[in-house]
């Protein structure tokens, strides 16, 4: 049997029968006074490469598990709603009814949550069938908990109690938009919350760590908590620390991770952890049905071929986030031709596809909502040249980390040198082949994201917005009509962003 703290609002209820036909054994031996936690995250995307595993056969291994052990609980850890092909189009909800038909205890809340917006996140939470987690993010006007969303979650079984505290990145802050949530310490949040679930009877603590935490070891080690569960994603190698024992496999490869917990006969905690790989097991055919009927809908509205690759480009993300981008430069010459802009800057976090498009491939308009799958609208600035100038420094610092909010840019040329300090970097700027001048204003294109300052883009908060045919629309839908208007797409790298930076000496 399981319990939780009641929700904050009331759930949609729902019962779901799932049909399994393939089991495959876990290797852990489940001891007669435990349980079987079974953990996944990171899949928010119903459409999946020719062959590979989804969600309607993690729906099996889940069924199959609890069949075969009672004491089986399904934990989900985030990164699930988004961002996606269809939640570009309903902002989520049917990764929320795929997830009710599928049944997790709870889904931990990470910053891709929040990839539809603050709001979107609580409707997104009322609307499921399972509590929504955040421990460390509360609502900054109110100094309570987000509506819909829960502190912790206390996971009752016939043999233990397992808490869970769910971490989510603050970077839902300051990347996401959730401008309306405010950050608890991370420190005082696992502290205060450890001992209130030991104190509600928890034999075992677990954090729920959301992207961008590496490594919290430091709570294991003190005994504030006995593991900790990592949001599988490719900058982080962890995926589960069960006391010491790491692990790096997870979500990413198709694996459910699998932990048992039970009391030594001299009453001390003990985990064994093993992987299921989703692909052994064959799809629950209720779920693939639900998973069909979504695709069904987008295939009818995305699947026409819009336009042909002519030169072959990548949407890598290390090739995106750290220099010019050939697909960069599209997507900006085309936001900047439908919204007759002088220039347009684009954060590469936006570009999220990872993909390669060799010459002769059909883009679709799938294709271009894969590739920026947020929903971000348009929004035309009127820039003075000083602060059009501080944005592009502050793109300059984001490309030398690798980080989403480095810049892709059109009809700019900027010479620099990395060499030298933050914000003192540019050497030359010029916008239509003219030199930048720092009193005159601009017409700049950019995403609504950015222009609400977020991604470190403040400069752009306070900035006059100008409104015109081509504002406040899906960026992705721009991106889509240019395509079809041209019938091809043929970026290249033209040198819109130089390191003029001095060769050292050997």
């Amino acid at each position: 049997m399981m319990a939780s703290l009641p929700h904050s609002a009331l759930k949609l209820l729902l019962v779901v029968f799932l049909c399994t036909r393939v089991a495959v054994p876990v290797t852990a031996e489940e001891p007669h006074n435990g349980i079987r936690l079974l953990y996944f995250s990171s899949f928010p995307e119903i459409v999946q490469p020719e062959d590979n595993a989804g969600l309607a056969e993690l729906a099996t291994a889940i069924a199959e598990q609890k069949r075969a052990h009672p004491e089986t609980y399904f934990i989900d850890g985030g990164a699930s709603l988004g961002p996606s092909v269809l939640g570009a189009l309903d902002r989520g909800a049917h990764m929320v009814d795929i997830l009710n038909a599928i049944g997790p205890e709870f889904m931990a809340i990470g910053k891709k949550e929040f990839s539809y917006g603050y709001d979107e996140l609580i409707v997104n939470a009322l609307a499921s069938a399972f509590p929504f987690v955040t421990s460390n993010l509360i609502d900054r006007e109110t100094g309570r908990q987000i509506d819909g969303t829960d502190r912790y979650f206390l996971l009752e079984g016939a043999n233990l109690k397992v808490g869970f505290i769910a971490l989510t990145s603050h970077n839902a802050i300051f990347e996401y938009g959730a401008n309306q949530a405010h950050p608890r310490d991370t420190s005082e949040t696992v502290s205060d919350l450890s001992k209130e679930l030991r104190e509600l009877g928890a034999d075992a603590v677990f954090l729920m760590a959301d992207t961008d935490y590496d490594d919290l070891s430091e709570y294991r080690a003190a005994g504030l908590v006995d593991g900790i569960f990592y949001t599988h994603n490719f900058g982080n190698p962890h995926s589960l620390d069960h006391q010491g024992v790491m692990h790096t496999e997870g979500a990413l490869d198709g694996k459910i991770l699998v932990l048992d917990l039970w009391h030594s006969s001299e009453g001390k905690l003990q985990s064994q952890a093993s992987m299921l790989d989703i692909s052994t097991f064959s799809p629950d055919p209720s779920v693939a049905n639900l998973i069909t009927s979504y695709q069904t809908r987008l295939s009818e509205r995305l699947s026409p071929p819009i336009a042909k690759v002519i030169t072959s480009f990548d949407t890598l993300r290390t090739s995106v986030r750290s220099r010019e981008n050939a697909f960069g430069n599209f997507i900006a010459d085309a936001l900047r031709d439908q919204l007759a802009a002088e220039a347009v800057l684009i954060n590469s976090g936006a570009i999220r596809g990872n993909r390669k498009y060799a010459s002769g491939t059909e883009i679709s308009r799938g294709n271009i909502q894969r590739e920026l799958p947020f929903g971000n609208r348009t929004t035309l600035l009127n820039i003075k040249g000083a602060t059009l100038q501080k944005a592009l420094e502050h793109g300059l610092e984001c490309a030398r980390r690798a980080d989403g909010c480095a810049l892709q840019v059109s009809n700019l040329r900027i010479i620099f040198d990395s060499s030298r300090p933050k914000d003192q970097r540019i050497q030359k700027i010029a916008i239509a082949g003219k030199p930048l001048e720092a009193e005159k204003y601009y017409l700049v294109g950019v995403s609504d994201f950015m222009a609400a300052g977020n991604d470190g883009y403040g400069m752009l908060k306070n900035v006059e917005r100008v409104s015109n045919r081509s504002t406040n629309r899906a960026m992705w839908d721009l991106v889509a009509e240019y395509a079809e208007k041209l019938g091809q797409i043929a970026p290249t790298v033209e040198g819109r962003m130089i390191d003029n930076t001095a060769p050292r000496p050997e």
